[in-house]
């Protein structure tokens, strides 16, 4: 019936109003898709892909590609002309001289002809033989390595694609194509961030100042003339600035008669002065940093938004400002944050990254408030730690993502933490390392981000002095801690930038479902040809020397192994990749359940990726347990044993993509008794099923 109908549409041109509101119609400006930049001035094209029959006329009957070509225009009327066979079906035509002169007609024009030769019962298939352009790397110049007159940058190596020289390399920008992190806001709680910075200011939401002022006898909150601001160094505690005033400490702190600096400085018995880190706008470069837009880096997420919180001062922060921070950054309203109001809800952040913390284990706090976060559906990453021993707090909390650092070549640099015999580390990336250089030379692996060029107070913002350099100029004269950026410190942003891409993937991905994603798509540890100064790494034990450090460190660069740094080494596309799937979720009524107590089996927190829809549901059982509505999403059993049962839903997108996922109903009867075995009530209520089952047996057999 339509068939029939298409010759009638196509004379009264009612298949335009179609093309009018297709991609290739509604623009003409240039295209960007993150590292694929098509030229301003590219035409569209006027060639198309004909596909014949294999029992059509034209293919039976027609040898010669410019004789079908001929017969196609004598059919519509088209100006056409054969270009080349590509087989003996395939051929490729041009649509010439259609008077079209913008390029929006010229595009019409292609898409009307199109359709007209989708009529033909011959053709199988037609469609426009679009141009393709080689894939460019983002046009921020300092994406490569490159020099000014301030110094060198060593380029933002760690973004590509793996290689033999780079095996630590993250695989970003491959990435991009799947996923850019849009929509997604990674709250950066740290230092503060500086909104002034032109490579990360358009990405910005509203944060806030968690760093408490010193006078310990009012609310953070107060605002009370002559309030001790020392830490905060902005005059006051917790405010709506999430601004860094910097963290630097000057000669004249030191030389502070009530000492409320000392051991915050640098050198020998820490009594030299220490520049400003700029440390919060470092970690939100390596996420967000604006991406083709001229100037600067690109960041891992670059369509991602940053949600900035301040939690550490000059020389340090609290646990309780972190905590009431974390709180805060996840929309939660609790009575302990001094009736301090949530963040907007279009502000809440879906992943939290914490360049921070401590030697200690998790503090009952900071696992109180990491636990009420994961239920909210928020991912915590946190860095393993620089000082070479067991993973440090909050890294080493339940539910985290915990990010090791490693070398360019997947060894781990001596600096980082590894797994202790209390916590293991999840994953490893990139942490940047200054080897193979002479005196005085430039860095050659150091990860290049966003700074600030003030020395102890923030400096305008401008696009050549706010970036870190691999080594700088003699005559520099700005901030000399921009030489170089290494620390497991900003290989948590990168991990926390390939959650932000694969959530914005799949929006509908749990914490935990984003971490064993992470953890299975990642990258196998290399083997060195040689072994490294440090041997093969080991699990760090927690023994502690007299002045209450850990005694077993390994500073020095040593071979991962996934009980030491994590699953492997993360992989940008491959996570996104395994983003795509589907993500089954299986639930169950009750975890413990008698014999004969009915249960459901919940399946409807299931998700597909973003653009996909989940079509078909099924409930298995090795045991061979019968389930009542097995392909829908949620079912039902009978409890049939005294032992567990396994039930296993597998869920399908409309892609062909599938996952599982498994749980486990435990018998009441053993659950009570506290293990595998039964205890003594459980077997005498045992003994009296079987005992009643076997009389109700012999009574047969004897009315028989």
């Amino acid at each position: 019936m339509l068939r029939s109908l298409l010759p009638t549409l196509r004379m009264v041109g009612l298949f335009l109003p179609l093309f009018l509101g297709s991609p290739h119609a509604a623009q003409a400006a240039p295209l960007r898709d993150g590292i694929r930049v098509i030229p301003a001035d590219a035409l569209p094209t006027d060639r198309i892909i004909v596909k014949w029959r294999e029992n059509g006329v034209a293919a039976l009957r027609i040898a010669d590609p410019v004789e079908r070509t001929a017969r196609l225009v004598n059919a519509t009327g088209l100006p056409l002309r054969s270009v080349r066979a590509l087989g003996s079906r395939l051929d490729i035509i041009r649509l010439k001289d259609t008077g079209a002169t913008t390029w929006r007609e010229q595009r019409l024009s292609l898409e009307s002809a199109i359709t007209q030769l989708l009529l033909d019962p011959s053709v199988e298939y037609a469609e426009a033989d679009e141009r393709i352009y080689l894939f460019a790397a983002p046009n921020d110049p300092r994406f490569s390595a490159g020099s000014d007159s301030n110094g060198n940058w060593g380029g933002q190596w760690y973004l590509n694609a793996p290689s033999v020289t780079t095996p630590a390399a993250i695989g970003a920008v491959p990435a991009w194509d799947l996923a850019t992190g849009a929509g997604i806001n990674v709250a950066v709680l740290d230092s503060g961030i500086r909104a002034d910075h032109p490579d990360i200011s358009a990405k910005l939401l509203v944060g806030r100042d968690f760093v408490c002022h010193d006078n310990l006898s009012l609310p953070c909150t107060s605002t009370s003339p002559g309030t001790l601001s020392l830490t905060a160094n902005d005059g006051d505690g917790w405010d709506t600035d999430p601004s860094d005033p910097g963290d630097g400490i000057t000669a004249a702190d030191l030389l502070r008669s009530d000492g409320f600096f000392k051991g915050c400085g640098l050198g020998t018995n820490s009594d030299q002065p220490l520049e400003s880190s700029w440390h919060g706008l470092r970690v939100a470069g390596f996420i967000g940093a604006i991406r083709n837009n001229g100037i600067g880096i690109a960041g891992v997420a670059p369509d991602s938004r940053i949600v900035p919180v301040r939690v550490l001062g000059k020389c340090t922060g609290y646990t309780s400002d972190l905590v009431a921070a974390l709180y805060w950054a996840a929309g939660i309203t609790d009575s302990s944050l001094e009736s301090l109001p949530p963040a907007n809800a279009a502000n809440v952040a879906q992943i939290i990254n914490l360049s921070l913390g401590n030697r200690l284990e998790c503090s009952t706090a900071e696992q109180n408030a990491i636990d009420a976060v994961i239920a909210k559906g928020i991912l915590v990453i946190a860095a393993a730690g620089n000082d070479g021993g067991p993973i440090g707090s909050p890294a080493n909390c339940r539910g985290v993502l915990s990010v090791a650092g490693l070398r360019h070549n997947g060894l781990k640099v001596g600096y980082s933490n590894v797994s202790s015999t209390a916590a293991k580390v999840s994953i490893a990336a990139p942490a940047g390392n200054c080897v193979n250089t002479a005196p005085g030379a430039p860095c050659l692996y150091s990860l290049d981000t966003l700074s600030n060029a003030g020395r102890f107070a923030p400096e305008r913002s401008d696009k050549d002095t706010s970036y870190t350099y691999a080594s700088l100029s003699p005559t520099y004269t700005g901030n000399t801690t921009n030489g170089f950026a290494v620390g497991t410190s900003f290989a948590a942003p990168l991990v926390s930038a390939v959650a932000a891409l694969m959530r914005s993937a799949h929006p509908g991905l749990t914490p935990a479902q984003i971490i064993q994603r992470i953890q299975d798509s990642a990258a196998a540890f290399p083997t060195p040809d040689s072994p490294p100064t440090g041997g093969v790494c080991h699990v760090a034990t927690l023994n502690r020397d007299s002045h209450g450090l850990y005694s077993d460190v390994q500073d020095r660069d040593c071979q991962c192994t996934t009980a030491t740094c994590g699953a492997g080494m993360v992989n940008a596309l491959a996570a996104v990749a395994a983003a795509l799937r589907p993500a089954a979720l299986a639930r169950s009524s009750v975890p413990d359940a008698g014999v004969g107590q009915r249960v459901t089996l919940d399946g409807s927190g299931s998700t597909a990726a973003k653009g996909h829809t989940l079509v078909s549901y099924l409930w298995t059982s090795d045991q061979g347990i019968s389930i009542t509505n097995a392909n829908t999403p949620i079912a039902q059993m009978t409890f049939p044993a005294f032992r567990p049962i396994t039930l296993t839903l597998t869920v399908v997108d409309d892609a062909g993509q599938r996952d599982s996922q498994s749980v486990t109903v435990n018998s009441a009867i053993v659950s009570a008794s506290g293990g595998g075995a039964l205890d003594l009530e459980a077997l005498c209520l045992l003994s009296l099923l079987l005992l009643s089952a076997a009389q109700r047996a012999l009574t047969g057999r004897n009315r028989n």
